[in-house]
């Protein structure tokens, strides 16, 4: 198990998403302007990512203007080339081939940003050639509408911190590692996205192919009510589960697929202290085991430090007995 989001089923919908947006749009014109692209979709974080996406395509084509006869960066000509801009701005016009590529890039971000904020700012550096700067972040900060508390406090630790003293993907680590809040509520935008083309939980993590709703997304986010909990000893010292678990369990596929968007966020942050990679490595050995004895042994063996008080501790152990038990 590489990922735990399902990459290739978000792009697809992102492009489902796109084209059923882009039949609509330019069913009576074979061009978009400004106005229109700022309110292009119901939700207005795909709007802002995809006028991201057009600022930063226009500021490549100022980048190359270049020529060995004219000097470009002489103040008068910046002052000119601005103001050329800002007329030029007015006038925006995008055909449905050139659109529809920074639709579907726009989509496919936002999915990343709303469901799992940490896979969008792990892979945000590699949208910038070289080092990010503080500069890249607030360049892109402007544009985020949902879960932009971790750039705040990325580029606060940045801001305080001496040029190499630490990385984009170090900071980033320690954000996750000490944020407080999790993700905003997804209710709405599980709603808002099936106005238009419906999601699917396979769509955004491959498991089930149902339709998510806000009904079930709720459900999902609510903490289950369960029988008080056996201690770590009891639970090692045998491998049939009490009443209560037969009751709950349902069987996973894998352990990342019963995993919640709280949950996720959870125990990267609060178990494997932000550390990603050994969560999916401890989520992928689970998924071997043969049995839970053989699971529960292990995290006891890896984890000694884990409060097996803790509602973390108690939500993994749940998950073990929903794929072992």
């Amino acid at each position: 198990m590489d990922n735990i989001l399902n990459r290739k089923g978000i792009k697809s919908y992102s492009k489902r998403f796109s084209s059923t947006i882009i039949n609509d749009l330019f069913s009576n014109s074979d061009s978009i302007n400004g106005e229109q692209i700022k309110k292009v979709t119901g939700i207005n974080q795909v709007n802002s990512f995809v006028v991201k996406g057009l600022f930063e395509a226009w500021q490549k084509e100022i980048d190359n203007l270049k020529s060995p006869y004219f000097d470009y960066r002489s103040p008068k000509v910046q002052e000119a080339l601005k103001s050329f801009m800002n007329v030029l701005s007015r006038h925006i016009s995008v055909k449905k081939e050139a659109f529809a590529p920074l639709l579907e890039k726009a989509v496919e971000e936002s999915i990343l940003l709303i469901f799992s904020p940490f896979d969008y700012y792990e892979h945000l550096s590699y949208h910038y050639s070289g080092d990010i700067t503080v500069d890249n972040l607030k360049s892109t900060q402007k544009y985020v509408k949902v879960n932009g508390n971790i750039l705040e406090m990325i580029i606060k630790k940045m801001e305080s911190q001496k040029a190499g003293e630490s990385s984009y993907p170090s900071m980033l680590a320690e954000v996750l590692h000490e944020i407080e809040s999790g993700p905003e509520e997804i209710d709405a935008f599980y709603d808002l996205f099936n106005d238009v083309e419906p999601l699917t939980e396979s769509d955004i993590y491959g498991g089930s192919s149902k339709p998510v709703s806000a009904t079930s997304a709720e459900q999902e986010m609510k903490p289950e009510v369960s029988e008080p909990k056996d201690t770590l000893n009891d639970t090692l010292a045998s491998n049939e589960p009490t009443i209560a678990e037969v009751h709950e369990q349902s069987s996973l596929e894998s352990m990342a697929s019963g995993l919640t968007i709280n949950q996720r966020f959870m125990f990267q942050n609060s178990l494997f202290n932000g550390d990603e990679e050994l969560m999916k490595k401890t989520l992928t050995f689970i998924d071997e085991c043969n049995d839970r004895k053989q699971a529960l042994d292990h995290i006891y063996q890896e984890f000694p430090h884990w409060n097996i008080e803790g509602e973390e501790f108690e939500e993994f152990v749940e998950l073990i007995n929903k794929r072992l038990g």
